[in-house]
């Protein structure tokens, strides 16, 4: 959200978190700040249209917005129930989209998948201080293959089992290698898996630029941003088919099916194709903000009155 507002910024959206009748549309994320339905009622009192952005609370949140009541997700159903003040849903992915129908989600809406700030995560990097650009190296078919896998969250859901398994076949291998970049759950122990402590973005692309692909095998994703973000420093994806992860990484790489040694083969052998499609990929925050724009714009639009 805070790559989509810099860029809108920049084409001349202004941004308030007060809530009257100055704002022209309203745009609610997910539960954030404790939304309720409550505070979605008030501001529908302003008589301005509201976009609401919505999330998968399967693998998000506390263990009371992830249980299942009747079949749905409570953190669904909540967001479910904004329905009657809500003029347009966005969802971040075809699964995300599913799934909310499935649970019962009725009314307008438009599949926008997230993007990353391409100005920090791309598929160049900086040399001597920043004045000197060129294209990130690529592997070059001799090196250890670099594995990294990232991820902000400790959940359990983001593959920690099948990484602790994973681990336990690195030993002795000196062809592949593996790095985690993020935070792991308490109790867990890699021998053979790197650890790197979380990075701030910048530091963080400029890790990821010295990979060659990424693993990730967390389930139910409603759109991993990790997974933009290696894409698009270069990486491509061994990748689990859960959540909306085959939707967006399958053109950049391989699905996971238990073997990770067969992935990475699969990856070796296609590694240039996959890196040449990914500079046309599209999770880039610019072209993720033109289509919010275009959307704000056309809702805008159908509620000025007609001339005569």
């Amino acid at each position: 959200m805070r790559s989509l507002m810099r860029v809108l910024r920049c084409e001349g959206v202004s941004f308030t978190n007060t809530a009257d009748r100055s704002v022209d549309l309203c745009l609610l994320n997910a539960l954030s700040e404790r939304l309720t339905i409550e505070d979605v009622r008030e501001v529908a009192k302003l008589g301005r249209p509201i976009v609401h952005r919505k999330v998968g609370y399967a693998v998000s949140g506390g263990p009371e917005m992830r249980r299942v009541h009747d079949g749905v997700v409570w953190g669904d159903k909540l967001q479910i129930d904004f329905a009657p003040y809500i003029e347009h849903s966005i969802f971040q992915s075809e699964y995300s989209r599913d799934t909310y129908l499935a649970e019962g989600f009725e009314g307008p809406f438009t599949v926008i998948r997230n993007g990353v700030d391409e100005t920090l995560f791309n598929m160049q990097e900086r040399r001597f201080l920043g004045t000197v650009r060129r294209p990130r190296p690529l592997w070059d078919g001799i090196e250890p293959f670099r594995l990294v896998i990232s991820s902000w969250s400790s959940d359990v859901n983001k593959g920690f089992p099948e990484y602790e398994r994973i681990d336990s076949l690195l030993g002795g291998r000196d062809d592949v290698q593996i790095t985690f970049v993020g935070n792991i759950p308490d109790g867990c122990r890699f021998r053979n898996i790197r650890v790197v402590p979380p990075q701030p973005h910048r530091k963080l692309a400029r890790f990821l630029k010295r990979q060659h692909a990424l693993l990730t095998l967390a389930r139910k994703e409603t759109c991993s941003n990790a997974l933009l973000e290696g894409l698009n420093c270069g990486l491509p994806v061994i990748y689990l088919d859960s959540g909306a992860n085959r939707e967006c990484a399958d053109p950049y790489g391989v699905e996971y099916k238990g073997d990770i040694f067969a992935a990475v083969a699969g990856i070796k052998h296609r590694y240039r194709d996959y890196v040449k499609r990914i500079p046309d990929n599209p999770y880039r925050i610019s072209l993720v903000a033109d289509r919010y724009l275009t959307l704000f714009r056309s809702m805008l639009d159908s509620q000025r009155p007609a001339r005569s």
